[in-house]
């Protein structure tokens, strides 16, 4: 793949923009985390970091796994290492698309669509489908869990009768509509089925099941884009097709002259077919079964350096030759790749090699692209000698015609806002450390979340009327609870009253003597409780006093707050110096000793704020 100037190309500059297309199933890199996952991040972002496209659109199917109740986490580093990697630090916007929401399970389909603008793009736009209207892309934002309201994206899962052999599928499509630099498209992320079975795939009749199932979930997904209410425009689908090679006459190829045994299993099912070469003693050509397809000795001479013959059995794509393009394939099968970290390059013995992976476009789409002998599409593998996983990422690089558009593109030197936000709530980026990518994400059924991924995100704070039903009330304050602040994010906001504090007369209050103990450790300070927590240094800052002569509040209720958990914040004798405690005790019973106490050293709270990675401003005890 070329290289150049960042999204730009030599005299083509002022009418194109470099666009990467890539699609990658990555369900086995979250089965290791520790391993494959930084692999495949590692190559990923050096392909990246050489091309520099001016937009890169990754579409992501099996996103955390089968199993994504052990795997969200997983996600939140794969994200989160994207966001903060250094060879991404000029691409000053991006979307990321994340259906994670596995509690619903008719509408869940694991897939991600993760979009990243580079500073030299001037126009990027994405298009509402509520609104009916193109809204500017500025900053980072993510979108996690339930996305079924974000307007910004069209998704769906497709019927279960288009697959009634399976009982359940995560297949579907995640939609987004793009203006960059005039130039309008759709960009679709697609995951059809899967052949369950070899040797189901091999005695149906062309097409098989399997491939009469992907065919009409496929025409269903185009003919509902092209009868929909919205304009049309160019489209570029790419995902997992999980498109086969033709499975019954490729066998006729492999086994010419074999004898063939058919072994049967459970219920008189056929379980296994072997091809054999009589005439070499019976040695073993071919083993089919369900889940086993080997062709022994010659396995890795024939899919991993034919692809030219391969091509001809790669035959479901004809059935859409009138609706798609696809560019000529000159590399080996995408899937399934073995998942051994030291061999990136053979195939396991699971299916038949297929071009699973692949990027269409509508004929509308190639009049986009520049296609002169300078500036050719490159349509390739990622990774083609390291391990990624079964499926290899495929990806196209092309020039993208700038269009003239109804609008001028912005100055190219405009000074963009840096903002991140997840999920509709702003973060600090110089905190995203401490940010989780599923905070304030919303799932359909939050009692079937695992509890310690529930209490380790913060949710969104929802009012509830007052003349609303009560158990509704109820269930709805169980479910959505406070939005749940670190240290650094509720010193954030200390830092707001920092200017009333320090006004703060000192003075000498008078206690009962069932609190002289606390009067003898708070000498010289005055405390403010903001506001109690929940539990477990969970907090909240809500506001101080607007009264500085008014006392913040009496001794006996300073004792209760404590005895539940309460943030203090106290004015020192140091001037532009704030001190603030955090503890946390049992919420039922007598006042306890503290169980988890935090305490930031009396320093300016300027320098704990503007450095918060500078932990030894925190000590736990």
């Amino acid at each position: 793949m070329q290289a150049g100037v960042a999204g730009r190309s030599g005299d083509m500059e002022h009418r194109t923009t470099k666009v990467m297309l890539i699609s990658a199933n990555v369900g086995s890199i979250f089965e290791d985390p520790e391993h494959m996952l930084k692999i495949w991040l590692q190559e990923f972002l050096k392909t990246i970091s050489n091309i520099e496209p001016g937009l890169f659109a990754l579409h992501l199917q099996e996103v955390g796994g089968k199993n994504y109740e052990a795997s969200m986490q997983h996600v939140n580093h794969f994200i989160k290492t994207l966001l903060g990697s250094e060879d991404l630090q000029k691409y000053d916007r991006a979307r990321v698309f994340l259906d994670e929401d596995f509690t619903a399970v008719d509408k869940f389909t694991a897939l991600g669509n993760i979009y990243f603008i580079h500073e030299s793009v001037e126009k990027a736009e994405i298009w509402n489908f509520q609104e009916f209207r193109f809204v500017p892309v500025e900053g980072k934002e993510v979108l996690s869990g339930n996305i079924e309201n974000v307007a910004t994206k069209e998704k769906a899962k497709f019927p279960q009768h288009f697959f009634p052999e399976f009982k359940w599928s995560r297949k579907g499509f995640l939609r987004t509509r793009w203006n960059i630099n005039n130039s309008v498209f759709d960009l679709v992320n697609i995951h059809l089925f899967h052949d369950a079975s070899n040797i189901v795939a091999m005695q149906s009749c062309n097409p098989s099941l399997y491939c009469g199932n992907r065919q009409q979930a496929l025409m269903h997904t185009l003919q509902r884009f092209e009868n929909d209410k919205y304009e049309k425009v160019p489209l570029f689908i790419f995902g997992d097709f999980n498109f086969r090679l033709d499975i019954r006459y490729l066998v006729q190829e492999l086994t010419n002259k074999a004898k063939v045994h058919h072994q049967k299993g459970n219920k008189d099912q056929l379980s296994k077919i072997v091809y054999t070469d009589e005439d070499n003693n019976g040695k073993i050509l071919l083993t089919i079964e369900t889940k086993a397809f080997d062709h022994h000795e010659r396995h890795s001479e024939v899919f991993s350096s034919n692809g030219k013959w391969l091509s001809q059995f790669d035959t479901e794509m004809h059935a859409f030759k009138d609706k798609l393009h696809e560019y000529d394939i000159s590399f080996q099968p995408s899937y399934p790749f073995s998942e051994d970290l030291n061999d990136g390059m053979s195939y396991m013995k699971t299916r038949c090699p297929s071009w699973c992976d692949r990027v269409l476009l509508s004929p509308g789409a190639k009049q986009l692209m520049l296609d002169d002998e300078k500036h050719k599409p490159s349509y390739d593998l990622i990774g083609k000698s390291i391990c990624m996983g079964d499926h290899k990422p495929v990806c196209l690089f092309f020039h993208l015609r700038n269009g003239q558009g109804n609008s001028p593109v912005v100055n190219r030197h405009i000074s963009r806002p840096q903002t991140v936000s997840v999920n509709g709530e702003e973060v600090d980026n110089i905190l995203l450390d401490n940010v989780s990518i599923h905070d304030y994400a919303t799932f359909e059924q939050e009692h079937l979340l695992p509890p310690d991924f529930f209490t380790s995100i913060r949710h969104k704070c929802l009012n509830t009327s007052a003349g609303s039903d009560s158990a509704s009330s109820e269930n709805n304050n169980s479910s959505l609870l406070k939005k749940k602040k670190s240290f650094l994010e509720c010193a954030q906001q200390v830092r707001k009253y920092e200017g009333v504090l320090l006004r703060w007369p000192k003075r000498t209050r008078h206690h009962s003597s069932s609190s002289e103990e606390s009067v003898e450790r708070r000498t010289s300070m005055d405390f403010v409780t903001v506001e109690k927590i929940a539990s477990d240094m969970e907090t909240d800052v809500s506001s101080v006093p607007n009264t500085p002569s008014d006392p913040p509040h009496s001794p006996a209720r300073e004792s209760e707050d404590l005895n539940q958990g309460s943030v203090i914040i106290s004015k020192n004798i140091l001037p532009a110096t704030i001190h603030v405690e955090i503890q946390s005790q049992h919420k039922a019973g007598p006042p306890l000793e503290p169980q988890r106490v935090i305490v930031a050293k009396t320093v300016p709270l300027s320098d704990a704020v503007k450095s918060p990675r500078k932990r030894h401003c925190c000590c736990i005890l």
